[in-house]
């Protein structure tokens, strides 16, 4: 059982990260996704061992999670954003929602 678009409230726009290229990071077209937004501030630790504080967390739709690859830039509320971690929760062996960390 997926999680309902019309739960979803908010909107961020996601420009999905592609890879690098001879002048830097390339990303995709920007996009418009419905998410829910918790934009509390939380301590986590990256899989390389540093401490970083998340400036918020989103739920999205589990179809939209090939958009939120780590690296992927994100306006969150007008502020630019990062996505550090993507993940998708599992109900009955099935993807229910993804939750994305940003940074």
């Amino acid at each position: 059982m997926k999680v309902r678009r019309s739960l979803l409230k908010d909107t961020v726009t996601v420009r999905p990260y592609s890879g690098e290229g001879a002048y830097g990071p390339v990303y995709g077209a920007a996009r418009t996704v419905r998410c829910d937004l918790d934009d509390t501030r939380r301590l986590v630790v990256t899989a390389a061992g540093d401490e970083v504080v998340t400036q918020a967390t989103l739920t999205v739709h589990p179809d939209d999670a090939p958009l939120f690859v780590p690296e992927s830039t994100i306006v969150i509320a007008g502020q630019d954003s990062r996505v550090l971690t993507a993940g998708a929760q599992l109900f009955r062996g099935r993807p229910a929602y993804v939750k994305v960390t940003c940074v």
